[in-house]
């Protein structure tokens, strides 16, 4: 039995050695960021919100974000069987990404040729595996690319529902990654022809109802515990608002609301026009065939993924992972068919230009891999210390690891406190139940209504300890809380730590 398990192994080695070797260096490559600090906002805000589900919080009612709920559930998951550190995460991210390029592997094959899906995976590896696209960070963008595939290779393979399902839950973990189902739905519209019509429609009900599932029943999860207003209007209406931030739009000094989007998708409704205009050729014509090939479905994916990308109207390089997956297929496609080369790195190029001119910047880091092999040598050889690491990330994690120390060794587990600032890493480290839903000041600053519910929940939690950040927004009526009912305990160059009147502290 054993030499027929060897066997085995050695058979699945031999037959997918491409693989193994790919995945072994991208390990190796992703290596440092199971080292690294807890430094990064965004996955604070998963982890303290993972933390506030696990003490029997319910997500939007007494904890707050905007995203849709997936990556909170999963941060909470992950907290539950790893561990309450962010190694737990990030080791999640690790073996979902390697997981990620695997399918993204077979997807490339089933598309094209093996050949292609190698060059592909290799670029995709590459560009998710660094920090330079914060590939090295836990976000719902890179978690996406393991659904989208897996939505991809069932759609291909004829199973509409299933395919609608692994949409869907990449929508659970960010809403635009509904451009990617909208690309798959567009393409599976576009195959129809005179003899095959019903059977289309069928198939995009069927996807449609795979895709409706998953979020069907997270509507009727916080419909039942009383939170779908909530629900709704934190991950979905709120992100209105959100993305008219950045999407700005003065046409004849009128201010449009998420005007800059439309400008944005102009020539997404091009590329979709003219599909569509091969359709009505196909329907007018008396031939069977598909109207829509595999070369163009990678450039209408990539122009919907791209589209979901720029959604936001934020240069944040790790909105960009989205698009990436079609982009290292087209890619790959010009560096290998001499015939397609010229449309497919003029289109990359042309996407690469666009990048630039919307303002992503990639984060150019060249001290990252050195510091960390210096973090891991011995003394004798030049080690950095442990805080010279943490703040090669950012100048205030060794501050933030400090403080929260400090909250915790001075409080116990039933006691709140409230962070006026953004560092919702403080809540994690010290294990520490956050006062208020709203664990951000970028949340609460321009909402008078935030500003009162944080405000009646400090009056009504009474937290011991009350952190203020210098940079963090004028806040007038906290200003006057701690002037009423706390005294100034302690100070940083950045933070002032106030103590609740009345409390006894031991020395």
């Amino acid at each position: 039995m054993l030499t027929t398990l060897q066997s085995w192994v050695l058979n699945i080695f031999e037959k997918h050695r491409f693989l193994f070797i790919l995945i072994f260096i991208t390990f190796l490559i992703r290596l440092p960021s199971l080292f690294e600090p807890f430094w990064y906002g965004d996955e604070a805000i998963y982890l303290v919100i993972g933390q506030k589900i696990l003490r029997g919080g319910l997500l939007y009612v007494d904890i707050f974000d905007h995203k849709t709920p997936g990556i909170y559930y999963l941060a909470a998951a992950t907290i539950a069987f790893l561990g309450q550190t962010i190694w737990s995460f990030r080791f999640l991210l690790m073996v979902w990404t390697l997981t990620a390029l695997v399918v993204f592997f077979f997807l490339s094959k089933k598309l094209f040729d093996e050949k292609i899906a190698r060059l592909a995976t290799i670029f995709l590896a590459a560009l998710t595996s660094t920090p330079l696209l914060e590939g090295n960070i836990g976000n719902s963008e890179i978690l996406m690319m393991l659904p989208i595939s897996l939505g991809l290779i069932y759609g291909l393979n004829k199973k509409f529902f299933w395919s609608g399902v692994f949409f869907s839950l990449s929508f659970l973990l960010k809403f635009p990654a509904i451009f990617d189902f909208g690309a798959f739905f567009i393409f599976l519209t576009l195959g129809a022809n005179r003899k095959n019509v019903f059977p289309t429609i069928k198939n995009l009900f069927s996807l449609t109802a795979g895709y409706l599932l998953p979020i069907a029943l997270s509507v009727i999860y916080f419909a039942w515990n009383g939170a779908l207003s909530a629900y709704l209007f934190s991950a979905l209406l709120f992100n209105f608002a959100y993305t008219n931030y950045g999407n700005k739009l003065i046409l004849a000094g009128v201010n449009v609301p998420n005007g800059l989007i439309l400008l944005k998708a102009t020539p997404l409704f091009a590329l979709v026009i003219y599909l569509f205009l091969r359709l009505y050729k196909n329907f007018k014509s008396r031939s069977a065939r598909t109207s829509v090939n595999y070369l163009e479905f990678i450039i209408l994916w990539l122009s919907f993924s791209y589209f979901g990308a720029v959604f936001g109207g934020r240069p944040y390089p790790h909105y960009l992972i989205q698009a990436l997956p079609a982009f290292a297929i087209l890619l790959a496609i010009g560096v290998t068919k001499v015939k397609r080369r010229p449309l497919a790195l003029g289109l990359s190029t042309f996407f690469v230009v666009l990048t630039l001119i919307l303002g992503f910047k990639p984060y150019i880091r060249p001290n990252y891999y050195p510091n960390f092999f210096r973090y891991l040598l011995p003394k004798q050889l030049g080690q950095i210390s442990t805080e010279d690491y943490m703040n090669s990330f950012d100048s205030k994690i060794a501050r933030n690891y400090s403080l929260a120390g400090f909250v915790e060794t001075r409080t116990t587990s039933a006691d709140n406190v409230y962070i006026w600032g953004n560092s919702p890493v403080i809540y994690f480290l010290s294990r520490r139940d956050p006062t208020s839903k709203y664990i951000t000041a970028f949340h609460v600053a321009g909402s008078q209504l935030f500003k009162k519910e944080v405000i009646a929940s400090i009056n009504t939690r009474h937290p011991k300890y009350i952190l203020v950040e210098s940079s963090s927004p004028k806040f007038a009526e906290l200003d006057n809380v701690l002037a009423r009912s706390y005294n100034l305990f302690a100070q940083t160059d950045d933070v002032k730590i106030y103590q609740r009147l009345g409390v006894f502290t031991a020395d």
